[in-house]
């Protein structure tokens, strides 16, 4: 027996929510909020380009994360990405084998950072500091 959910989501409004690009440059997003009608709980798109409860674009935390050189960012910036990716990497790979174990999901064999965080993040298992 196989239970399909359908999530109905209403549109709610918008918020905006800042980032930093790859040249350095802070940007601002219209990020779409909704609400669920079944649970009353308000929920907040996210975009390709960024990455939960960072500042920095997707792309640049990438780079970091992968040793890009066309990157621009500080020794700062790169110690402190590395060490919140590496300090999450085993969880991360967790529910990546969770996911897989579950759905039968099928990742490529190296998923991209962004492709893991995306996994994450849609299944509700992303780690926050906020208090919920």
């Amino acid at each position: 027996m196989v239970i399909i959910y359908t999530y109905v989501l209403m549109m709610y409004g918008r918020r905006e929510r800042g980032y930093t690009n790859g040249d350095g440059d802070k940007k601002a997003l219209a990020i779409r909020r909704m609400k669920s009608p079944s649970c009353g709980k308000i929920h907040s798109e996210l975009p390709d380009i960024i990455i939960p409860y960072k500042r920095h674009c997707a792309e640049t935390i990438e780079g970091i994360i992968t040793g890009g050189d066309s990157v621009i960012f500080d020794a700062n910036l790169r110690y402190r990405i590395l060490g919140w990716w590496t300090g999450l990497l085993t969880y991360f790979k967790g529910v990546m084998d969770s996911l897989n174990a579950k759905h039968g999901t099928d990742f490529s064999a190296s998923p991209t950072p962004k492709e893991i965080v995306r996994a994450v993040a849609n299944a509700h298992l992303w780690k926050s500091t906020r208090s919920e």
